[in-house]
């Protein structure tokens, strides 16, 4: 049921976005919107990697690693 109400929210949604004229490919697809995503994409790649180091020296040091 929640399924149903979501697809009937993002059908407003896209409706009311068409009403105003708003063109969702040309969001995308500028340059500025492209740069922003590239940003968030190799902040979030850097980050994860820190994150999996930490835990990667946490369970070696505290017993994680095989003999």
């Amino acid at each position: 049921m929640d399924l149903i109400k979501t697809a009937i929210w993002i059908v407003i949604g896209l409706l009311a976005l068409s009403f105003f004229g708003i063109s969702l490919r040309a969001l995308v697809e500028t340059p500025t919107t492209q740069d922003n995503w590239s940003f968030l994409v190799s902040t979030l790649e850097i980050g994860w990697d820190y994150i999996a180091a930490w835990f990667s020296d946490f369970f070696s040091i505290f017993g994680g690693g095989t003999s």
